[in-house]
């Protein structure tokens, strides 16, 4: 399914860092596709989430798989519209729910303020070499604008003016002499200069991530690489996103928006023990468990949702052999306090016993907040634990074709 990827950016004072828009985008939506819609907020979802994470392999986290199929819940607004006489879906997710969903699947968050990069595009063709500027048909730089969009990845291109023409020669760029490409991209107020040389269907690119007046003035090193193909704009643009994502990622604490407490009652030993464990985690409300206490023949887990409670009780009795019990109140228990008096002087009265008077005053009682666990049953047939027996000698049979060696 094709899409097409929307995001803001705004200019920030004094600093060319770029604020990009990352839950918002548009899914043209197929007409030969079956459940279309459903499809399309798959397809808007896991866009957001490779924007979001700065990673594409984000898709392949086991919890993120199992909150695609649940996308609903991230989703804050949702439209139609059209494009080039295609319909689409307009789709805004929610930002505190990706953020909770990145942070229980331990995946990085790469930051919406990002660095904004230059891009010089010099394309070889059999006659000459040329500079695209940023209104030019070339299909090379829209494939790389296209895919810069769906990672979030901002660019600024050369608008190609009187002063651009002439500021830098396609020699100096296609050379990689980092002075002229430093001296020609000061005009521009951005974080990175990037130069691709394009021939045929083979990109090779130089990134300067440096502001461009301390381009071949200080020692600092470009990176280089290269991507052949037909999608070698894709792979390239992977290539540098993937990059500024892990120089500027964030790693949020792995909890969860909701949580529970849940206790399992009657395991028959530790095998049920892991085989419950097992069931729970591949459940797809459950983001992941915290093992708190085995005690006997009872587990209490801390579990994390990618639902409601409710929902994950629903799922639990479905999925699950289990019998749910009244929930239990936990109270944790606390130390008994010394009561100190607290002596109230009084206006001295001359020969008086009252003098001495004092009062005690005890101090108000503190009463322990209760906590819910929920309580089930394990109604699993017992697993089977096996027991290796010895064999002695007597009751070893022989095996045809083997003697003993001590026989004559």
């Amino acid at each position: 399914m094709r899409y097409l990827a929307l995001f803001t950016l705004v200019s920030l004072p004094a600093m060319a860092m770029t604020n990009v828009d990352l839950y918002r985008t548009e899914v043209v939506l197929e007409q030969n596709v079956k459940n279309a819609d459903a499809q399309a907020r798959v397809d808007g979802m896991k866009e957001i989430i490779v924007r979001a994470s700065g990673d594409r392999s984000a898709l392949d986290n086991d919890v993120v798989k199992k909150a695609l199929s649940q996308n609903s819940q991230y989703l804050s607004q949702m439209s139609y519209g059209q494009i080039n006489n295609q319909k689409t879906m307009q789709l805004v997710f929610s930002k505190p729910q990706i953020q909770t969903l990145l942070g229980q699947a331990k995946l990085p968050i790469w930051p919406a303020e990002r660095a904004n990069i230059l891009v010089w595009l010099v394309e070889e063709t059999q006659n000459d070499r040329s500079i695209a500027w940023e209104d030019s048909s070339s299909s090379t730089l829209q494939h790389i604008k296209q895919q810069a969009e769906d990672r979030g990845l901002p660019l600024t291109l050369p608008v190609g003016d009187f002063d651009d023409a002439t500021g830098i020669n396609v020699s100096d760029l296609w050379g990689g002499f980092a002075q002229p490409v430093g001296a020609a991209s000061q005009r521009y107020p951005v974080d990175a200069v990037m130069v691709v040389r394009a021939q045929g269907d083979t990109l090779r690119w130089t990134l300067y991530d440096q502001k461009p007046n301390t381009i071949g003035v200080t020692r600092q090193a470009p990176m280089s690489g290269s991507a052949q193909g037909v999608d070698s704009a894709n792979q390239m643009i992977d290539q540098i996103s993937q990059y500024y994502a892990k120089n500027n990622a964030v790693v949020l604490a792995d909890e969860s928006s909701e949580a529970v407490k849940i206790r399992f009652v009657d395991l028959g030993n530790a095998v049920d023990f892991f085989l419950l464990e097992e069931q729970l985690k591949k459940l797809s409300s459950v983001a992941s468990l915290d093992i708190l206490t085995i005690q006997g023949q009872q587990v209490t887990f801390k579990v994390h949702l990618l639902t409601s409670s409710s929902e994950f009780e629903q799922q639990l009795s479905r999925m699950l052999d289990v019998t749910r019990l009244d929930p239990v109140i936990e109270v944790p228990a606390i130390e008994p306090q010394k009561i100190e008096p607290v002596i109230e002087a009084t206006q001295p009265v001359a020969n008086s016993a009252n003098s001495e008077a004092a009062s005690v005053e005890a101090k108000p009682a503190v009463v322990p907040v209760g906590e819910t666990i929920l309580l089930y049953e394990w109604n699993g047939a017992p697993a089977t634990v096996p027991v290796l027996t010895e064999v002695t000698e007597q009751e070893a049979e022989p095996v045809d074709g083997i003697q003993d060696s001590m026989t004559l």
